[in-house]
C-alpha cells in the first residue's frame, strides 16, 4: 500500500506538468484517435475528484480539531492524494475531449483553466498539507476555496454538457405549467420541450452540427445541414424527419441514450410547424377543435383546479409500489391525486396494475402508452373509478376492453391511438358524460365514422386524424436486426417494425420498394448470394417510411493468409492486415480499427490460399467520405495465378468519381473475371493523386479505404 501511495505521489508533479503544457498548447493540439478514447472517459471519472474534494474540504472544516497538529492525519492524506490524482487525470481527459468539434472555445477555456487550477492547487496543497493542518485558519480557507472552485468548475461543465445554467435551473426556472388563458404555444410548450430534449447538444457552448437552439433567431437560422423546418414539406423538414427516424438510425434525434421525445411532444411540435411556427401564437386564440389547441391543452394547467373528495394515500404504500418501470407521483404538491406512468415494454406485467389497486381511490391519471395491455387488463383498470385521464395508445386492446372502460364515469381524456378499435366500440362509451377528449388517431376508424362519433358524443372533442390532416405520422423505417453483412453460405434476414399492422415490403434487385409490386416480408427471407436489400414500411392512414438499405456481401472462399505489398498510411500500420479477410464489416467510422487506408501509394495486398480455388469475382467493401478526403479509387486491378512471381491481370475497373460534396457512405466494388483456378490473388487499389478543384482540399492526395476483400 505504501508503494502504491509513493508511486502516486511521484506521478503528481509530472502529470500536472503535462497538464499545464497541454493547456498552454491546446489551441494547436491535434488529438490522435486512440487519445480520443481516453478523452471521452472524462465524463466517466469526473465524479471521483468532485466527491473526494468535497469530502476532504468537509474533513478540514469539521475534523481538523480532533487530530494533533504536529502529527499527520492519515484519513485527510488519503482523501487529498486521491482527489489530486483523479483531478489531474480528469483534467487531462477533459482537455483532450475539448479538441472535438462543436464546443464554444470561450466557455471551454474557462472550464479548462479552472480544472487545471484545481488540479495544480490540489498538488500544491498535498505538498504543504502538514503546514495547512497546523493552522485552523488556513484549513478553513483551503476548504472554502476548494469547495467554491469545484462548484464553479462543475457549474461550467454542466452548462457545456446540458445547456446554460443547468446546475441552478431547478431554483431559477419556474417549472409550473402555464394556464390555458395566458399560454403561448412556443414559449410555454415548444421551448420547454427543446430545453429538456435538445438543448444539451445544441447550445452556444456545445453546438453539435453547428445548430444552436437557445434563441428564435438561431432556430430560424438552422445548422450546417440547413433550416430546421418547412411547413410546406410532407415531412415538415429536417427536424421532424430526424425525430421520426427509427431510434436505431444514426441520425435519429435525440441520439440514442438521450431522453427521447414522447409521442405527444413530437405531435405538438409537428402541429406547431404545420400552423406556420408562429412564435407569438396564443393557445386560447386557436379554434376549440383545432388540432394544435387540442394537443397544447395537454401541456397546460386545467382552467380550474379540481377539488378532490378523497384523502391522501399512505406514503409508504406509494414508495413500495414505485419501481424503475412504474412511477407514481402526486399531480401537485400537497394534492391527494396521483398519476401513474409505466415504462419499459419488456418489463410490463399485468400484475403491476393489480398491485396498484390499494391506490385505486387516489389514482386519477394512468399512462400506459405502448405497453402490451390487453382486454383482460382493462377489467383491472375499470376499478380505478376516479380516473380522469387514461392513455392506452398503441396497446393491444379491442372492443371488449373498451366496454370495460365504460365504467369509468369520471373519465375526461381517453387516448386510444394506434389500436385496432372500431367505430362501434367507441359507441359503448356514450355513457361517459364527463369525457372531454377522445383521441383515436391512426385507428381503423374512417374520417366519416369519426364525424359520426363526434355527433354522437356531443360534449366530447373526437380527434381521429387522417392521411391529410396535420397529425399524419410518417412511419419509422423498418429495423434490420442482422448485424452480420457477409454470408459464406446462406443468411436469414430479420426485419421488424414496432407499429401494429405495418407491412414491410422489400427488394433485392436494387429497385426502390413500393406498396403494390414489391414482395411482402414474412420472416422467410433467406439470402444465398450478395445483394442490396431495400425495405420500406407501409400502413393505411400513415405516410410510408424512409427506406432502409443494406448491402450483403458473399464471400465463398476465405483466403488462408494476406500480406501487404506496400505499407499503408502511418495511422493504419498498427492494424493487422487480416482485418481485410476476417469477414467483419466496418461502419462509417474509418478510425474504428476495421479499416485500412492509403493515400501516398496504392493499397496493394496479396491473398494466399493453401489449395487452389475456382474463383470468378472479387468484391471490395469500401468507404467514401468526401469531407475526409476518402474517395473512390482511381483504379482497381486484380491479378491472379498460382505463383506470386508469375501473376496475370484478371480484370481492371475505373470507379466513377463524385462531382460534388456528399454525405459519407459505404460502398462495394465488384470485379468479375473468367473462372480461373488460383492460389494467389493480388489486389491493387490506386488512390486519386489530386483532389478536384471543387473539393475544399483541392490538389491534395485522396485516400482509398477497404475493410473486406471477398472472393467468390
Amino acid at each position: 500500500m505504501r508503494k502504491l501511495k509513493n508511486s502516486i505521489v511521484l506521478l503528481l508533479i509530472p502529470l500536472n506538468s503535462v497538464l499545464l503544457f497541454l493547456g498552454l498548447l491546446s489551441g494547436r493540439l491535434i488529438v490522435p484517435p486512440w487519445l480520443d478514447v481516453f478523452g471521452r472517459m472524462h465524463p466517466l471519472i469526473l465524479h471521483f475528484p468532485i466527491v473526494l474534494c468535497i469530502l476532504y474540504a468537509a474533513w478540514l472544516l469539521f475534523m481538523t480539531g480532533y487530530t494533533r497538529a504536529d502529527q499527520p492525519d492519515p484519513i485527510a492524506e488519503v482523501l487529498l492524494l486521491s482527489a489530486a490524482f483523479t483531478a489531474v487525470l480528469t483534467a487531462i481527459m477533459g482537455l483532450l475531449l475539448s479538441r472535438e468539434p462543436g464546443y464554444d472555445t470561450g466557455v471551454i477555456g474557462w472550464h479548462q483553466w479552472m480544472g487545471i487550477g484545481i488540479s495544480v492547487g490540489l498538488c500544491a496543497l498535498y505538498t504543504f498539507r502538514r503546514q495547512v493542518q497546523q493552522h485552523r485558519l488556513w484549513s478553513g480557507a483551503a476548504a472554502i476555496i476548494l469547495t467554491v472552485g469545484i462548484t464553479l468548475t462543475g457549474h461550467l461543465g454542466g452548462d457545456i454538457t446540458h445547456g446554460e445554467n443547468f446546475v441552478l435551473a431547478p431554483v431559477t426556472h419556474n417549472h409550473q405549467r402555464a394556464p390555458l388563458e395566458t399560454a403561448v404555444v412556443y414559449t410555454d410548450i415548444i421551448q420547454p420541450i427543446l430545453d429538456s430534449k435538445c438543448m444539451s447538444c445544441h447550445n452556444s457552448n456545445k453546438a453539435k452540427g453547428g445548430l444552436v437552439m437557445e434563441t428564435r433567431d438561431a432556430l430560424l437560422k438552422g445548422g450546417k445541414d440547413g433550416k430546421l423546418w418547412d411547413s410546406t414539406a410532407q415531412d415538415l423538414g429536417l427536424m421532424m424527419e430526424r425525430i421520426h427516424l427509427s431510434p436505431e438510425e444514426k441520425k435519429h434525434m435525440p441520439p440514442s441514450g438521450k431522453p427521447q421525445l414522447t409521442e405527444s411532444e413530437a405531435a405538438v411540435m409537428a402541429a406547431w410547424i404545420k400552423h406556420g411556427s408562429d412564435f407569438n401564437q396564443k393557445v386560447i386564440d386557436l379554434p376549440p377543435q383545432d388540432s394544435l389547441r387540442l394537443l397544447a391543452t395537454g401541456f397546460l394547467q386545467p382552467a380550474l383546479e379540481e377539488a378532490y373528495d378523497f384523502t391522501q394515500a399512505d406514503e409508504k404504500e406509494i414508495h413500495k409500489l414505485n419501481t424503475n418501470y412504474c412511477a407514481i407521483y402526486p399531480l401537485a404538491t400537497g394534492s391527494p391525486a396521483l398519476e401513474v406512468d409505466f415504462f419499459g415494454v419488456a418489463a410490463f406485467r399485468s400484475d403491476q396494475l393489480k398491485e396498484l389497486l390499494p391506490l385505486k381511490t387516489q389514482v386519477v391519471n394512468i399512462d400506459l402508452d405502448k405497453m402490451p395491455v390487453t382486454d383482460e387488463d382493462c377489467k383491472t383498470i375499470s376499478q380505478f373509478t376516479n380516473l380522469r385521464k387514461l392513455n392506452l395508445s398503441f396497446t393491444r386492446i379491442t372492443g371488449h376492453g373498451v366496454a370495460e372502460l365504460a365504467r369509468l364515469s369520471k373519465l375526461k381524456i381517453l387516448a386510444l391511438s394506434g389500436t385496432g378499435i372500431q367505430a362501434a366500440d367507441i359507441e359503448k362509451l356514450t355513457g361517459l358524460k364527463d369525457l372531454k377528449q377522445l383521441i383515436i388517431w391512426n385507428t381503423p376508424i374512417t374520417p366519416d365514422e369519426a364525424a359520426g362519433l363526434q355527433k354522437l358524443h356531443t360534449g366530447t372533442l373526437v380527434y381521429a386524424g387522417s392521411r391529410t390532416d396535420t397529425m399524419t405520422v410518417k412511419l419509422n423505417a423498418p429495423i434490420l436486426e442482422n448485424e452480420e453483412r457477409i454470408l459464406e453460405d446462406t443468411l436469414a434476414v430479420n426485419l421488424k417494425h414496432y407499429v401494429p399492422g405495418a407491412v414491410i415490403r422489400y427488394t433485392t434487385d436494387g429497385t426502390d420498394p413500393d406498396s403494390l409490386r414489391s414482395a411482402i416480408y414474412h420472416h422467410d427471407l433467406v439470402l444465398r448470394s450478395g445483394v442490396t436489400l431495400k425495405a420500406k414500411a407501409f400502413k393505411k392512414g400513415w405516410l410510408s417510411s424512409d427506406e432502409v438499405s443494406a448491402r450483403f456481401f458473399s464471400g465463398r472462399f476465405r483466403p488462408d493468409s494476406i500480406m501487404l505489398l506496400q505499407p499503408v498510411d502511418s495511422d493504419y500500420r498498427k492494424y493487422d492486415p487480416k482485418i481485410l479477410i476476417d469477414h467483419v464489416k466496418g461502419d462509417l467510422g474509418f478510425r474504428s480499427g476495421k479499416w485500412l487506408g492509403s493515400s501516398r501509394q496504392p493499397l496493394e495486398c496479396l491473398l494466399l490460399f493453401h489449395s487452389p480455388v475456382m474463383a470468378q469475382s472479387l468484391t471490395i467493401s469500401s468507404l467514401v467520405d468526401i469531407g475526409s478526403t476518402i474517395m473512390p479509387p482511381l483504379s482497381i486491378e486484380v491479378w491472379g495465378g498460382n505463383n506470386p512471381q508469375a501473376l496475370t491481370l484478371l480484370t481492371r475497373m475505373t470507379p466513377e468519381q463524385p462531382s460534388a460534396k456528399a454525405p459519407s457512405y459505404l460502398t462495394g466494388y465488384d470485379l468479375n473475371f473468367k473462372p480461373t483456378r488460383l492460389k494467389c490473388i493480388k489486389l491493387v487499389m490506386t488512390p486519386v493523386p489530386k483532389l478536384p478543384d471543387w473539393h475544399p482540399a483541392k490538389g491534395t492526395r485522396g485516400f482509398v479505404f477497404a475493410d473486406e476483400i471477398l472472393v467468390n
